[in-house]
Formats: C-alpha cells, structure tokens, sequence
C-alpha cells in the first residue's frame, strides 16, 4: 500500500522541513557564531525547497571545496571524496552539516549519498555522545531508509527491510530525544506502521501522540503536526472499516481510501473516530488562518474537504475544497491546487453535477499536474518519481469520465483523441523521470502518415478494458470490454510469469488467450477490412508493457498473432524522432562479452554464441570487427563509436533495465555501464555533426521482472542516446537461438523494402518453426521506429 501523504509532504517540502526545523535550531545553537549562520542559511535553503543551494552552502559549511553538488545529486562519489568525509573532525558543525546534507540528498532522490553522508554523521555524533545530536540523526536515516523501501516498491521489488531499519531508527530517535522533541518521530513511525504494518500494535502509540498533539501551542510546527496526525488516523480508520463499508463510499474513490483500503486483519484497540480527526483538522485550519499561513490553511481546509467525501457529505466538501483551492490558486501553491481541482471533479461527478463541469475541473488539474511535474523534474528526481504513481489516477480517472457514455453510443471524437493525449502525457512523464531531463522535441506517432500502421491504444480502467484503434486518415474507433482492473493484472502478472518459465506453455496459451480476446478480438472485423495494413504498434498501457504482444494466442484459430500478416511495434505515442525508413545501407557497431563475471556481487554467466553471433553479422550487413571481452569496454566502446560513422548499434551482453536509472546496466569488462553510460556511449557526436543511430540491439539482455515500466526505461535509454528505435528481450533469451534469431533479423533487414518491424516478424516466424516454447521465440519486442 502506497500512501498518499509520503510524497506530499516531500513535494510540499515546508511540511517536513518545518518540522525538523526546531530539532537543526537547537543543535546550530551549540556551534561557532560563523558557521551557525551558515548552516541555519542552508537549513533555511532546504526548507524553501532551494535544494540545490543548500546544498553549495553545506559544502560550504563543511569545507568541502572540491565536491560537486551535481554528482552528488546523482548519486556519484569518488574514492578520494569518500576519503575526505571520514577525515572531518569530530565536530558538532561536521555531524550537523554532513546530516543536513543527508536530507538535501535524500530529498533530491541521492539515497545512497544521503545514506553514506548519513552514517558518517552518525559516526561523529556516536563519538561526541550528544544525545540531542545522535536523534536527529537517527530520524533523518529513518527517513532515508523509508524512503529506500518505497523506492524498492516502484520497482516492484520488496521494500520490507527498508521500512524495518526505518523503524529502529525512529524507536531509537525517540528513545534519545526530550519528551518535548519525540513528536516528529512519533509522528514518522505511527505513519509509517499505518502505511506498511497494519497488523502491528499501534493501539498504544496514537494515543500517545494524540496526547502531545492536543496540547501543542499555535505555531507552524503544531499545525503541521495536526495535518500529519490526521492523515495517518485516518488511513488507520480505513483499514479498519471493513469491506463492506468502504464499498459504499462513492466511486471514484478519494486518496485516503484508495491508498489505506488494505484492511487490517485484526482490529487495533480504541480506534480514532472521525470526528475527532475533523476536530483536528479544523483546528489545524483555524491556527493557520490565525498566524496568515495560507498553505498551511489551505491544506487543512482540502483535506478535512476530503474526510467529508468519505463520511458522504458531498455538499460541505465541495465547499471545503472550493475554499481551499481558492487559497492555493491565490498563492500560486500549484502542488496542492491540483489535489482540490481533482477533489472538486470527484465530487461533481459524485453528486451528480454535470458532466461538463466535472471534465473542466478533471482538466484544470491535469494541467496543473503537467506544469507542476516539469517544475518537479529539475528540481526534485525523487519526487517526481514518486509523484507519478500518485497523479496517475487523476489521469485515469479523467480518461474514464472522457469514454463513458449514457447507453450504447460511442465517445465522440473530441473526448477519445483527449483520452489518448492523458495517457499520452502519463508516458511522456514516465519517460523523462527515467531521464530526469524535458523532452521537448516531440512527434505525436498519430501524424506520421503511414496507411499501412494499424495504431493500437490499450487504456486500463477500473471496471473495464477501452480499446482505441486508429488507423492513419480514418476517424478513431472504440471498443471496451467490461472486466475488474484487479482481474486484468492478475492475468497479466500470471502471463509474465509463465512465459518465462520453461514448461508452462499451457498455462501461458490460457491467460493470452484472455489478453487476445480483450485486446485484439473486437478489432477484427476493422483491421480486415482495412487489407493495407502490415503492422500493428501498440501504446501499452501499465503492465500490458509486460507482454509481448507477439504472444496472444486466438483461441479459434489456435494460431499466436505471430503467426498472423501482421509485423508487431511497441511505440510511446509521443516519439523524440519521426519515424522514417531506414537507410539504405545500415553500418553496424558489435561488441559484447562472454565470459563468466562477478561484478558488484552480481553473477554472470557465459554467452556462448558470442562470437559466432557478432562475427555472423557481418555476413549480413556491413559491420565493425566486433570488440570482444577483455576489449569490451566503456572507453574503447566510445572510441570506436566516435570513429565509426554506425547507423546501428548491436550489443550482445547481459544486462537489466529497469524504471529505475540505478537499477538499469549492461555488463562490460569487469564494469557494469548504467543506464546514463549507456545513453552516453551511444550519442555519438563528432566535430562536423551529431550522427542519429537508427537501430539499436541488446542481445542477450532482459527487462526486471514485474517492472511495468521497465520497457519505458529501455525506451528512455533509446531516447537519451538518439536511437530511434531498440530491439531487446523482456526476459533472458537462449543463447542458441537467440542468434539463430539475430542473424535472420539481419538477413531480412538487409532486403529493400523490409521495415524493422517486418524484420523481426519474419525472424520470429522462422525461430517459431523450429522451436515451439514461447519462452523461446516470445520474448523480443522492438519499441520506437517501426518503419
């Protein structure tokens, strides 16, 4: 369960800066005059969200005159700058810079930089046996590590340790802390056991802290405080409701439910009611509008707007959230007006307002969000990372409004083109926080005009599947199939899972079956009589990207869509090149290794086929003499680029791609290259020009597993370097016939006329004759140019 107040509060940065203000102001009290100053200047920097300048002034602060604020933020760190940290003196200035930097680093999305500043802190506290000290540090490496586990979430892996450590951090920060400054990891911990451990015993901590809250004086700190203790009581409300009374809450539903509806198993002792939480709440609003804190009151006044969408009282929550939003707009908090714009567009929907009114509020906040999120990508990586899973069900539930009708009839044209353009803005988000840069030199794949492309936009909604098909110079058309959200990822995941397992072909014709007659099945009829059409590219939508489509399986005709005319594509809509037909004559760069390593404790096995593969290449089209094993290296690979004038680049190596930059490599030399060294070593530039790879391969690599936007991440990767389009795998390929495959691919590619997608059709056709496991000949996809 993800819940909605963690990235928040990283986005409204004065929430939790503020509150760790009090603990930094009292420590910087213990320190020389100068550097007082200095380091309360940079705190302040931090609170303003001016990330970046607190961070120069930290470095500043703790003379570290040859560090660079901008490797640090990602995530780079020398031998030699790690051996000047262990050098600082055992000072208090040291152990408060080096954990303010922490902060500012785990605020920017550096958590291994904040973490290693982090413990060096801990170090020099340990040893200045300052309690006051050592807690402050023990909830700033809470933090850190909470925010290392919800990070492992967002790449579908397990963030349970994370969150384990986080808690003995905070229990230990409250063990060392005065009564009077346990409030904020109080606060951390009971929000983060709401949020991850339901079950566990919290029964006694809210009333704890229920206790302090209450009685707190009217400051900035207190009001916040409220906020952040109403939130975490009422996701604890929610999971203790029961099913069968979060059901009758009206669709769609607001963020507390959708993210706390993870009902406890057992039931915590004196549960919060409600009212209580509204009285907090209000008063929160009261304190805020006395002492003219207008965010603080405008965030109180939404969110207790959103407490009565849950209790039923639509009409006084849309009047919550008007003022709220009013006071946003007024000081231009851009962070929290998109929250109320989609609270107004829940509740008009809700209380049967009109359908206009409800798509102009929807609008207003996508906009708002798509503003917010290029502000976000220059300032704070981490948060827009974080920030796109908690704006996409304003965009989803936008495009459901767009696509439902009364009765039978069909979206207009109008609402079905704005329907693919939200979707079309969630990828593009997706694509440059794997980046962390704006793409502004887009093509909308939708104007190339190409007769012959089918393009095929599958939309995962809460209660069905919508299908939109356009087919180039014909109005769009519209399909739906009534089906659970929870049922198509279920079959999805079981999907992935079996086709990547050898033996399960069974099972794996069974769910695909199910995805066909979702997906492909109500096109039929259209797609036969459009005969023109030789490719279909498919905009995939949330796990869809996990599947290749290639795979489906017609239960009629028992025949896979491989098997079929059809050349298959995976495009995001919105395409940094247009696509264009390849060259005459491709010039392909190879390189790879072999060999057996073990790198960053990571094992990798040998590649037999590797020479056989690139060597064969060359039979096929014109290619480089490949760069093999001990050779196969970051600078040599880059040499040779730079001098080469290749239109296409062919890497056989294992690698991972993922969502996640730093969880993105491929295996070089005793090296693993990520995913920046990648694009990198690909955008090959000279003195007279900037050369367009048009073809880029990795052979023998495979997307991270249950990683829904692991195929955006590859595509990132292609985007970043300049390729207009990459062939890789989703799962680790066999060696024997993945070169069987690559050097038919080239063969065909080679002929006039053949596109890509062409290419790899006819490859997989031939592997599929020979070997029938899907695991075998299922697992490659081409994303990007089809032509």
């Amino acid at each position: 369960m993800k819940k909605w107040k963690i990235w928040l509060i990283a986005v409204t940065t004065a929430f939790l800066c503020c509150l760790q203000i009090p603990i930094s102001a009292r420590i910087a009290r213990s320190i020389a005059p100068q550097t007082n100053t200095q380091l309360i200047a940079a705190q302040n920097q931090q609170s303003a969200g001016q990330y970046r300048q607190a961070c120069e002034s930290l470095l500043s602060v703790l003379g570290f005159t040859n560090f660079n604020c901008q490797t640090l933020i990602d995530n780079q760190l020398s031998p030699a700058e790690k051996a000047t940290i262990e050098k600082l003196p055992h000072t208090e200035i040291a152990a408060s810079g080096l954990r303010t930097l922490g902060d500012v680093l785990r605020l920017t999305g550096a958590l291994k930089n904040s973490e290693i500043m982090l413990n060096r802190s801990l170090i020099i506290a340990q040893n200045l046996r300052n309690d006051r000290t050592l807690s402050a540090v023990y909830l700033s490496l809470g933090n850190t590590q909470r925010a290392r586990g919800k990070r492992q979430e967002d790449i579908r892996k397990n963030g349970e340790n994370n969150y384990l450590k986080a808690l003995n951090f905070y229990e230990r920060a409250i063990a060392l802390s005065a009564p009077t400054e346990q409030l904020q990891a109080k606060l951390n911990k009971l929000s983060l056991l709401v949020e991850t451990q339901p079950d566990s015993d919290i029964g006694n901590l809210w009333p704890e802290i229920k206790s302090k809250v209450d009685n707190l004086p009217v400051t900035t700190e207190s009001i916040y405080a409220r906020i952040d203790f109403a939130e975490s009581l009422t996701c604890l409300k929610v999971q203790t409701m029961g099913r069968s009374h979060i059901e009758k809450i009206l669709l769609p539903l607001p963020p507390a439910v959708q993210h706390c509806a993870v009902a406890a198993k057992t039931q915590t002792a004196a549960n919060p009611e409600l009212i209580y939480v509204a009285k907090l709440l209000a008063s929160a609003a009261k304190d805020a509008r006395q002492l003219g804190n207008l965010r603080a009151e405008s965030y109180a006044k939404g969110s207790l707007g959103e407490l009565y969408e849950i209790t039923g009282q639509l009409s006084d929550a849309k009047q919550l959230t008007g003022e709220a939003l009013g006071i946003a707009q007024s000081i231009q908090a851009a962070d929290i007006a998109y929250r109320w714009q989609w609270q107004l567009g829940r509740l008009t929907v809700k209380s049967k307002g009109e359908k206009t009114r409800a798509i102009a509020a929807y609008q207003a906040s996508v906009q708002t969000l798509q503003s917010l999120r290029k502000d976000l990508i220059a300032v704070n990586p981490d948060v827009q990372f974080s920030f796109r899973d908690n704006a996409e069900p304003v965009y989803r539930e936008f495009v459901d409004l767009l696509l439902t009708t009364d009765g039978k009839s069909q979206p207009n044209q109008n609402n079905l083109q704005q329907a693919i353009q939200e979707i079309d803005a969630l990828q593009l988000a997706e694509i440059e926080n794997f980046l962390r840069c704006s793409l502004s030199a887009t093509v909308a794949i939708d104007r190339i005009a190409d007769n012959r492309a089918a393009l095929i936009y599958p939309i995962i909604l809460e209660d069905r599947i919508a299908v939109i098909l356009q087919v180039y110079g014909q109005p769009l058309t519209y399909y739906e199939t009534s089906v659970p959200r929870q049922t198509v990822e279920t079959t999805l995941q079981k999907l992935r899972s079996n086709l990547a397992e050898p033996g399960k072909n069974p099972q794996a014709i069974a769910e695909s079956e199910k995805v066909y007659k979702w997906l492909i099945e109500p096109l039929e009829a259209e797609l036969a009589q459009n005969t023109q059409i030789e490719t279909l590219v498919f905009v995939l939508d949330g796990s869809l990207r996990n599947i290749p489509m290639a795979v489906l399986h017609d239960r009629k005709t028992q025949k896979y869509l491989v098997q079929n005319k059809y050349a298959i594509a995976i495009s995001p809509r919105l395409t940094l090149f247009a696509p264009q037909p390849l060259q005459k004559r491709l010039k392909v760069f190879t390189g790879g290794i072999g060999e057996a390593q073990n790198i960053d404790g990571k094992n990798f096995q040998i590649i037999q086929k590797l020479k056989e593969e690139l060597e064969g290449i060359a039979t096929k089209v014109p290619a480089s003499k490949p760069l093999l094993e001990t050779n196969f290296t970051k600078a040599n690979i880059q040499n040779q680029l730079q001098i080469g004038s290749f239109s296409a680049v062919h890497l056989k190596t294992h690698g991972e791609f993922s969502s996640d930059p730093d969880e993105t490599y491929i295996v070089a030399y005793k090296q693993l290259l990520k995913g920046e060294d990648i694009a990198n070593l690909i955008e090959v530039e000279t003195p007279q020009q900037s050369i367009n790879i048009e073809l880029l391969v990795l052979s023998a690599c495979q997307t991270a597993s249950g990683d829904n936007r692991a195929v955006l991440g590859l595509a990132g990767i292609a985007v970043r370097a300049g390729a207009r389009s990459t062939l890789s795998t989703l799962w680790e390929a066999e060696d024997t016939p993945n070169t069987e495959l690559m050097l038919k691919f080239y063969e065909e590619l080679a002929k006039p006329g053949t596109t890509r997608a062409k290419a790899l059709h006819l490859a997989q056709q031939s592997l599929f004759e020979r070997y029938q496991a899907v695991k075998t000949w299922g697992t490659y996809i081409l994303v990007g140019n089809w032509l």
